[in-house]
């Protein structure tokens, strides 16, 4: 195998994975609330997710944050243009997407006068008036970027074992935590 051409941070490594952990579990309370049998358990399923939704939010804006402070390893210098190009939009896009989607859950739900827990602990302030078209906008959006993330991470994921089992080149090996 050719060795890396860089590693990411701990910081940054640590984000990753606990952002991927928590848009899964996010995606299984989703589901959950959509599926449940009775009001009580969607209640509880929909607390959950919009609560992990908001420490995704936070995540992902610390994780945006310390990106601009410090940038990402460089790719392989041989990786073809193309492929560099791909990564970078689809970086962008999967973090557009993280923002994208507590954005887009709040408006819906703030937009229809809901309460917006997080953890049962407090709720949210509504920020916007009641609007039903509004709320409505915002759930085809939210809906729309489920979607494009769930292209966005096959992509992702199929590119980082391609990279480590085809090519060979260490990329995958820039986002996992090793030991010293």
């Amino acid at each position: 195998m050719k060795p890396s051409v860089g590693k990411f941070g701990l910081e940054m490594i640590l984000l990753h994975w606990i952002i991927a952990a928590a848009m899964a579990v996010a995606v299984i309370y989703g589901l959950v609330s959509s599926y449940a049998e009775t009001a009580e358990q969607t209640q509880s399923a929909m607390i959950m997710h919009q609560s992990i939704g908001i420490l995704i939010l936070i995540l992902a804006l610390v994780r945006v944050a310390a990106r601009l402070r410090r940038p990402a390893p460089p790719l392989p210098t041989d990786m073809p243009r193309f492929q560099k190009g791909v990564a970078i939009a689809t970086h962008g896009l999967l973090y557009f997407t993280l923002l994208a989607f507590p954005i887009t859950g709040y408006i819906a739900l703030a937009a229809r006068g809901r309460a917006i827990s997080f953890f049962g602990l407090f709720d949210l302030p509504t920020l916007l008036p009641t609007d039903l078209s509004l709320a409505a906008r915002a759930d085809n959006l939210h809906i729309t970027a489920q979607w494009a993330l769930y292209g966005l991470v096959v992509l992702h994921v199929a590119a980082a074992l391609y990279h480590q089992f085809i090519v060979k080149d260490g990329v995958l090996l820039r986002m996992w935590p090793t030991r010293k």
